[in-house]
């Protein structure tokens, strides 16, 4: 491969990672609190996080040209968890700093599992039904704060901003219309083309955010425990510690998926491996304060569809990522996307996740058992999201943070109906 090509597919590489770890960020942020500093800050970090994790893995990891970001589960988790804390009466900086903990102690766990061998047996766990089930509660539990965001007033204060939903369809059917008639490269970046477009008309008719750069330089180095010395809350660990177990199950259908599009056989050492870094992002996103990272199941896609496969060029694009995430105006720029645009990018991708989820059901032969396992476990997972906070007032703290969340009840509910039925 020569040196233009190595650049050219090292920037097509660029153009994925920016379009995966741009959004999600910006709409976690919202929720947590952080003010425009605070978020530049946070995007700087998952760049160049995402640069450094995407490369351990790609080198010493599951070997795929995979690219590792912000998952959309944690951003459903971290909505939720500043939601249970306002109902709680906690804080959000402590939330925050309790976060870095749940993520630091989740991603050890999962190292230890993943240098024991014995995923194996874990996988077992996360069949079709489960798989299924996970995704869709994942969107469900979003949709609420999809529909929010569409209107403009994200934290559900205030009323209908118009400019703001014009802003939010025009988005989406910019992507919507290239996702289904273009082809090729053109096809693959539909959400980065789309984002472009909303931003502009955004800009034109008044729904910005005015830039402000509060670094003290144009670099700066990602700052370790930037909202805080680590600290203990039961409630909020073991959501961070569940989360991270139910995302094993993008983690395995993203190198199966990978190694199907290379006709290659997935080994038992790769899937090892592929948690061992796995679980080493999730720490280190603890480390590095930002929305937990998984790999992208996405990216098999992208590979079959530019049948580029090389590491090569992986590398030099998680190169990029690690620069970027240095820059300071990189993130100012990024942090002053407007709501209404991130919001109709994360609701396109949640959308093909639906269709992932139906996927993982047609996998299966759907019969009296299984529909009731599935109906069940959406229903009292979705029915969960319906409730008031203030209905869990009982509860001790730690329990609220885990049986207010629909989604890990109906995943585990899920689990324990598939072995026991």
């Amino acid at each position: 491969m020569g040196a233009a090509e190595l650049v050219a597919y090292g920037l097509q590489h660029l153009t994925y990672f920016l379009a995966a770890a741009a959004i999600l960020p910006m709409i976690v942020a919202l929720y947590l609190g952080l003010d425009h500093r605070q978020t530049t800050e946070m995007l700087l970090r998952t760049f160049f996080l995402c640069g450094i994790t995407s490369f351990i893995q790609a080198k010493w990891g599951h070997r795929y040209p995979i690219i590792d970001g912000p998952a959309g589960l944690w951003m459903s988790m971290l909505i939720n968890l500043a939601s249970t804390a306002a109902a709680l009466g906690n804080d959000l900086a402590s939330l925050r700093t309790d976060v870095e903990l749940g993520m630091l102690v989740a991603g050890a766990i999962i190292i230890l599992l993943g240098l024991s061998g014995k995923m194996k047996y874990v996988v077992k766990i996360f069949t079709p039904i489960v798989n299924g089930v996970f995704l869709m509660l994942m969107v469900l539990q979003l949709s609420k704060t999809m529909m929010r965001g569409m209107i403009g007033q994200p934290l559900g204060e205030g009323l209908i901003d118009f400019k703001s939903v014009l802003v939010f369809w025009v988005t989406v059917l910019i992507i919507l219309y290239i996702t289904l008639k273009c082809k090729g490269f053109i096809q693959s970046v539909a959400t980065l083309v789309g984002v472009a477009a909303g931003w502009m008309l955004a800009f034109f008719i008044g729904v910005t955010i005015v830039p402000e750069n509060g670094a003290a330089s144009f670099f700066i180095l990602p700052e370790i425990f930037a909202w805080g010395r680590p600290t203990l809350n039961p409630g909020v660990l073991l959501t961070c510690v569940i989360a991270a177990f139910l995302l094993f199950a993008n983690v395995i259908a993203a190198l199966t998926g990978t190694a199907a599009v290379l006709s290659e056989e997935l080994s038992e050492r790769q899937i090892n491996r592929g948690i061992t870094g796995y679980g080493l992002s999730t720490l280190l996103t603890g480390v590095l304060p930002t929305a937990g990272y998984v790999v992208f199941a996405s990216s098999m896609g992208v590979i079959s569809m530019t049948g580029v496969a090389a590491r090569r060029p992986f590398y030099l694009a998680c190169g990029f990522m690690v620069i970027l995430g240095l820059i300071s105006p990189v993130g100012v720029f990024f942090a002053s996307m407007p709501p209404a645009v991130g919001y109709a990018a994360s609701m396109m991708i949640f959308t093909m996740i639906i269709g992932q989820a139906i996927s993982e059901f047609h996998k299966v032969e759907i019969n009296s058992r299984e529909k009731l396992i599935i109906g069940m476990a959406i229903v009292i997972g979705t029915g969960i999201t319906f409730l008031s906070l203030e209905q869990f007032a009982g509860m001790p703290q730690t329990a609220t943070y885990i049986f207010s969340n629909g989604l890990i009840v109906g995943t585990v509910l899920a689990i324990v109906l598939e072995r026991v039925l």
